[in-house]
């Protein structure tokens, strides 16, 4: 631990003054350190909430959108079951979107004796043409953005 002797150098208002000013000078360095490299990650981001649709039905379950930045920066999210989504951490400005289906319709249907209660999901074919680069774009502010796409065969 430390000595009588050692605890001495520290005892005078000076002493305290000193070591506390290089204390407090240290942690705002790390402060501003923290804030710098937690702000910039931020800054460069939004959300993009909305509704994907295939001429105004929900698409086929499994749907997922995806957006892709200029620096080739990729979010996607899963298409709920009435279409709605939330893409969080989209890059911002002139991003590209793709939407990605499983391709093929099912109708909504009862399970037949075998299976009493049974649905199957069901949901519009999202095109093809969709998953390609080009087809959808959009520009993407800072914060809260919202976007429906209406998609079309």
């Amino acid at each position: 631990m430390f000595s009588p002797l050692t605890l001495s150098r520290f005892s005078s208002p000076s002493s305290w003054n000193r070591l506390g000013r290089g204390a407090c000078f240290v942690l705002g360095l790390v402060t501003l350190a923290a804030i710098g490299c937690g702000g910039n990650a931020a800054a460069g981001k939004a959300t993009v909430e909305g509704k994907v649709t295939v001429q105004g039905k929900a698409p086929v379950g499994g749907t997922t959108i995806h957006f892709v930045g200029s620096d080739g920066t990729e979010r996607s999210s899963t298409v709920d079951a009435d279409g709605s989504f939330l893409a969080q951490d989209v890059p911002l400005g002139d991003v590209k979107v793709l939407v990605k289906g499983t391709g093929v319709a099912t109708t909504p249907v009862t399970g037949g004796p075998d299976m009493p209660g049974m649905t199957k999901a069901g949901g519009a074919a999202v095109p093809r043409k969709y998953e390609k680069a080009g087809e959808l774009t959009m520009t993407v502010a800072k914060g809260k953005n919202k976007k429906d796409f209406d998609l079309t065969p």
